[in-house]
């Protein structure tokens, strides 16, 4: 038993199928302009916040999302009384944090296909403060306590999909490492069809007896890091797959079918599905670029800033009023990036040191702005209220 083909090809020539091709480099090249009209220090404010986004999303597919203002107030240590909501809060800040742990890993040069790697992602993410909690595996004859960052040792069947034998899994995990290893001749359109391939590979392999759907998304995110697709974080495949979710199951399920006679590739498993599920998550990833390519247009976005400060003060929001000249600072730091305390920020909100001093440090306070020490430069925060009301749709609405 393998899961080849790797990637789906034409049936001819053996080389990638075209139409995939030019889906996938219109991929690559509409992500590079989500980047072009901003700062590094504000794409990089926006990244964090999708992070928490990211988060919500991969544990909704597994039904056990927790909105992202939660998660945030669990990240400062503000849990929910009830045990359940709790539990779900923990699940997402570990998410938050092994997302995190694999970008700087992947910025060090780290391969993500390696098997080693992969079993990282498992025990980061379940190493995590209450995440024993989920540790527990149940199936129809045993319950296990599952040991984070090791492959399964008992044969599990997902819905319908019966995975590889237990003892096959080392084996398989080394294929994987080795099949799917990228060159530098590659273009990254190119690479972008290996890496989306790969992420219904791993979820096939199955190799940890439970987390695997997140660990793949996990791995998703990660490899995607590495390919180097400019404006990818800016952008999360996540949020597709989740409002999709009944297709994207259907299309990872499709994916499992073995090879349909000799029109239908030359592996073990189906040229045809994997077509189609590459053909699935391609469409998906242009879906949320040009959804996210309508909110990053400065002069709405700057527009919605001025808007959400109004209806802040107004007590639209139930939050309690922002300090006068906080649009003006946003909007200044939404072009600059950062600015200095003091004569700076005055300048910008038009207002004496006293009341500017007590604007930054309200702002900071409130988790609207960021600096690395209290003489250090601010750096606009898009928090999860803030992000929710600044990008329609990016997340469920707030609970009443």
């Amino acid at each position: 038993m393998d899961f080849t083909p790797i990637i789906p090809t034409e049936l001819s020539s053996g080389n990638i199928i075209q139409e995939l091709l030019v889906l996938s480099e219109e991929v690559v090249v509409k992500s590079a302009m989500l980047e072009a009209n901003y700062n590094p220090i504000v794409i990089s404010a926006i990244r964090d916040m999708l992070r928490n986004v990211n988060s919500y999303y991969s544990n909704q597919i597994e039904a056990e999302g927790t909105h992202p203002i939660d998660t945030e107030k669990a990240m400062r240590k503000e849990y929910s009384l009830d045990d359940k909501e709790r539990k779900l809060q923990m699940l997402s800040v570990a998410h938050v944090k092994t997302q995190e742990s694999l970008e700087k890993s992947i910025t060090q040069g780290t391969n993500p296909l390696s098997k080693n790697f992969i079993k990282d992602i498992h025990k980061i993410f379940y190493s995590q403060e209450s995440m024993d909690n989920f540790l527990t595996v149940s199936n129809e004859t045993r319950t296990v306590n599952m040991i984070p960052g090791e492959l399964r040792n008992d044969n599990v069947k997902v819905a319908n999909h019966i995975a590889p034998s237990y003892d096959e899994v080392e084996h398989l995990m080394n294929q994987f490492e080795s099949l799917y290893k990228l060159y530098p001749y590659m273009t990254i359109s190119q690479k972008l069809i290996y890496v989306l391939s790969s992420h219904h590979r791993l979820v096939w392999i199955h190799p940890f007896l439970d987390g695997n759907g997140r660990v793949s998304r996990l791995f998703l995110d990660a490899f995607l890091h590495s390919i180097g697709i400019r404006g990818y974080g800016l952008w999360n495949i996540s949020r597709g797959l989740s409002r999709d979710v009944k297709n994207y199951k259907a299309n990872l399920n499709y994916a499992d079918m073995i090879r349909q006679g000799n029109q239908d590739g030359r592996g073990y498993l189906s040229n045809r599905g994997l077509e189609q599920f590459v053909r699935f998550m391609l469409k998906t990833a242009l879906d949320q670029i040009e959804y996210m390519s309508t909110c990053l247009k400065l002069h709405s976005l700057s527009e919605r800033i001025e808007k959400y400060c109004y209806r802040a003060n107004a007590s639209f929001l139930r939050i309690n009023p922002l300090p006068q000249g906080s649009d003006k600072l946003f909007k200044a730091l939404l072009l600059k990036g950062e600015v200095q305390r003091g004569e700076e920020v005055q300048e910008i909100i038009g207002m004496k040191k006293t009341y500017s001093s007590k604007l930054v440090s309200e702002l900071l306070d409130r988790y609207y702005l960021v600096s690395d020490g209290p003489r250090k430069a601010l750096r606009i925060n898009f928090n999860a209220h803030f992000a929710s009301q600044l990008f329609p749709e990016l997340m469920p609405p707030e609970k009443s």
